[in-house]
């Protein structure tokens, strides 16, 4: 492939992700002067991307916004295997238990990604939603995920030594998360305390699969609804829907997507 090519896919990426970012529209010139790309090149590519459905272009607006095509072909991904519709079946009974919402995720980098939220049955809804994403620190099954790094690792990982705040509980050092990743490996538990949704706390734990950590679910409660005594009671439910999320990854890991390795 030439570098000019090289180019261009970088361009139409970085189109697609611009746009998802902005789900109240964005405006070509908007577009152009975030990217700094020209619009004579800018068109052609929105133009096409328009006409394959992977960007909607309203005209009164003049704005583009995330298209039909990126639905479709994301829910493939979802439902891969039908793996997270099996998952979501151990969720539901979890949630059918507690009334409260459980996820289910994965590493994207060092963000969390939200494959599953089951609230069907909870009394109290969280904001978070399959699809976003939030940084791995700020998170109960983020902190899981992370606890298979070494300190060495993680420091590699996070070379300026701080944490960007998501709120003011947020944890603000590599120190401190290194620290609380050595709790989490010793226990197998991991917890967050509004550290990315102020009045929330979780409860987590990793999934591994032949030895490999490939996701994470977690528990979230308002803070008022959190006791020591229903703590201990999302554990044990926790460690249950962990056997049962394990054996069903096992038995579709080859067509197992979804997670990458950071080192």
């Amino acid at each position: 492939m030439t570098e000019s090519t090289h180019r261009t896919t970088a361009r139409i990426l970085d189109i697609l992700e611009l746009v998802a970012e902005h789900p109240t529209g964005i405006t070509l010139a908007d577009i152009s002067r975030r990217l700094d790309i020209p619009k004579s090149s800018l068109h052609p590519l929105v133009t096409t991307l328009s006409a394959r459905r992977y960007l909607s272009y309203n005209h009164r607006e003049e704005q583009y916004y995330a298209g039909e095509s990126l639905f479709v072909y994301g829910n493939k991904f979802i439902n891969n295997v039908d793996i997270l519709e099996q998952i979501r079946g151990v969720l539901l009974s979890v949630n059918q238990k507690i009334n409260e919402t459980l996820y289910f995720g994965v590493l994207s980098g060092l963000d969390v990604l939200y494959l599953v939220k089951m609230d069907l049955f909870s009394q109290f809804r969280v904001m978070s939603n399959p699809g976003n994403k939030l940084p791995a620190y700020s998170t109960g099954y983020g902190k899981a995920l992370l606890s298979q790094y070494s300190p060495e690792q993680i420091e590699r990982l996070y070379p300026e030594g701080t944490l960007k705040p998501i709120t003011e509980h947020t944890i603000k050092t590599v120190a401190e998360l290194n620290s609380q990743l050595s709790e989490i490996r010793r226990t197998g538990f991991s917890y967050e305390k509004g550290e990315s949704t102020d009045g929330i706390q979780c409860v987590a734990t990793s999934i591994d699969v032949d030895g490999v950590i490939l996701a994470g679910m977690s528990i979230a409660v308002p803070e008022f609804r959190y006791s020591s005594e229903r703590e201990a009671l999302f554990k044990e439910l926790l460690l249950d829907a962990k056997v049962q999320i394990r054996r069903i990854i096992s038995e579709h890991r080859n067509h197992w997507i979804y997670s990458g390795e950071l080192l």
